[in-house]
C-alpha cells in the first residue's frame, strides 16, 4: 500500500470538508461548505493519500501577529484530522514536518495552534503558552458606579475602523495577540447574534468596546477591551444592566485585566484553562527580530537547543545583544558567554514568551542555566501572551 503527502488543491475540497465533518462532530450546509472553499484557497493543505485517498489532512492559515508594537507572521496550524482506519500510521507526523518546512520556507518563525492534547503537540515541538481567564458572576455583583462616557450599540459595518483601532491598542500591550483583517472579524470573531457595545467617553473618545450575545439565559461577553478605567467601569455597568434578564454572566477577560477586586462582590468564581500552543519554528530568523531583551550594554548569550522535529534550529548558538535587539548570531556556543543555556524548542517558546518565568522553569529542570539567574531574569523581559481567537 502506498503513502503519499501532497499539496492539497480544489480538486480535493469535498473529501477534505468530509473529513472535517467526521472529526469534528459537525454538519455543514451547502452554502457553508462553498464559504469553506472560498476560505480555503488562502489555506496551504497538505494531505497523506493512500491508493488515492485521503486519508489524513492539515491546513496551514498564514496569520499574523503582535509581539509588543512589531507585527511578525505567522503559520496557524488548523484542521489536522485523520479517517479512524488511518490513525496511528505516522501521518500526523509526516504532516507535521512537511508544515514546519512550508513555514520555514514562507518565513512564518512562529506557529501556533488549538490542541486536543497538549502532551501530544508537545512531543513536536509546540508548547502551552495561551489561557483563557473567565469570571461567572450575577450582575449584581458589580458596584453601581457613575461615569461620564457612555455605552454605544454598534454594528460592525460602520464601527470596524474604531473596532481595529481598539483592538490593537489591546494588542500592543501583550505578545502573540493575533493581527486580525476585516474578514476575520466578519468571519470569525462576530456572529449574527452577536451584540457590539463601544464606550466613549466625555470628550466622545472611543476608550473601549464589548461584545456579546445571551445564549441560554446565560449573558457571555466574549470580548472586553478597554484602554481607560473610565472605559472599564462604563462596560461593566452595561452588563450590571442585565440585572432584570438574568443572574449569570460569563466574561472573558485578558491576563493582565484581573478586574474582580473592583466588583461589589469580589467573591465570584474565576476560571483559568488552558487554550493555545506556540512553536518556534525557525529559531535563528525569529531571534533576529526578537524585541523583548533589555540590556544596557554589549551581551553574550549561549544556546544549546534540542529540537527534534526542526533540526535547523538544534544545536550550540551564540547571540550578540546590543541596544535590546540581537545584532548577530553564530552557530557555535561561545566559551566566553555572559550567559550559557541549555535547553529545548519547547521552554525555549515558553522562556521567550512569558508562559513560564526563567526562574520556574530553572527551578522545574526544565533549563539550565550557567551565569547569574538574575541577570536571565533581567535580560529576558517580554510581554505576557494573550488571545482572543481560534482557529
Amino acid at each position: 500500500m502506498s503513502k503519499v503527502v501532497k499539496r492539497i488543491n480544489d480538486s480535493n475540497y469535498d473529501e477534505v470538508l468530509n473529513l472535517s465533518e467526521y472529526a469534528f462532530k459537525y454538519t455543514l450546509t451547502e452554502q457553508q461548505r462553498a464559504e469553506q472553499k472560498i476560505e480555503m484557497e488562502k489555506q496551504t493543505i497538505f494531505g497523506i493519500f493512500e491508493n488515492d485517498q485521503l486519508s489524513a489532512k492539515l491546513h496551514l492559515l498564514p496569520l499574523e501577529l503582535f509581539l509588543g508594537k512589531d507585527v511578525v507572521p505567522f503559520g496557524g496550524v488548523a484542521a489536522v484530522a485523520t479517517w479512524p482506519e488511518h490513525r496511528r500510521k505516522g501521518h500526523v507526523e509526516a504532516l507535521i514536518k512537511a508544515g514546519l518546512e512550508e513555514m520555514r520556507d514562507r518565513n512564518q518563525t512562529l506557529s501556533m495552534l488549538a490542541p486536543f492534547s497538549i502532551s501530544f503537540y508537545r512531543k513536536f515541538g509546540w508548547e502551552l503558552t495561551h489561557y483563557v481567564h473567565k469570571y461567572y458572576f450575577n450582575p449584581v455583583d458589580i458596584a453601581k458606579v457613575n461615569v461620564d462616557g457612555r455605552c454605544v450599540r454598534v454594528s460592525f459595518e460602520h464601527a470596524n475602523d474604531v473596532l481595529q483601532s481598539l483592538y490593537e491598542q489591546m494588542a500592543q500591550k501583550y505578545s502573540l495577540v493575533m493581527k486580525r483583517e476585516f474578514w476575520w472579524w466578519e468571519k470569525r470573531v462576530l456572529s449574527t447574534d452577536d451584540h457590539v457595545i463601544i464606550y466613549y467617553d466625555r470628550m466622545g473618545k472611543a476608550t473601549g468596546y464589548l461584545t456579546s450575545k445571551v445564549k441560554n439565559g446565560v449573558l457571555q461577553v466574549n470580548e472586553f477591551v478597554f484602554l481607560t478605567g473610565d472605559a472599564c467601569k462604563g462596560l461593566l455597568e452595561w452588563i450590571r444592566n442585565h440585572d432584570s434578564m438574568t443572574d449569570q454572566v460569563e466574561l472573558n477577560v485578558q491576563p493582565q485585566d484581573d478586574i474582580v477586586f473592583y466588583f461589589h462582590n469580589p467573591k465570584i468564581k474565576m476560571c483559568r484553562e488552558s487554550y493555545f500552543m506556540t512553536r518556534i519554528v525557525d529559531f535563528e530568523r525569529f531571534i533576529l527580530s526578537y524585541p523583548f531583551f533589555r540590556t544596557d550594554k554589549p551581551f553574550k548569550v549561549s544556546i544549546l537547543l534540542q529540537d527534534d522535529y526542526a533540526e535547523w534550529n538544534s544545536g550550540g548558538w551564540t547571540l550578540f545583544i546590543q541596544d535590546n535587539r540581537v545584532e548577530k548570531i553564530t552557530k557555535n556556543m561561545d566559551p566566553d558567554s555572559d550567559l550559557s543555556i541549555t535547553t529545548n524548542i519547547q521552554t525555549l517558546t515558553a522562556l521567550l514568551f512569558n508562559s513560564e518565568s526563567v526562574e520556574r522553569l530553572h527551578t522545574f529542570d526544565h533549563l539550565q542555566i550557567e551565569g547569574d539567574i538574575e541577570v536571565a531574569k533581567k535580560l529576558i523581559q517580554p510581554l505576557p501572551p494573550a488571545l482572543l481567537d481560534f482557529f
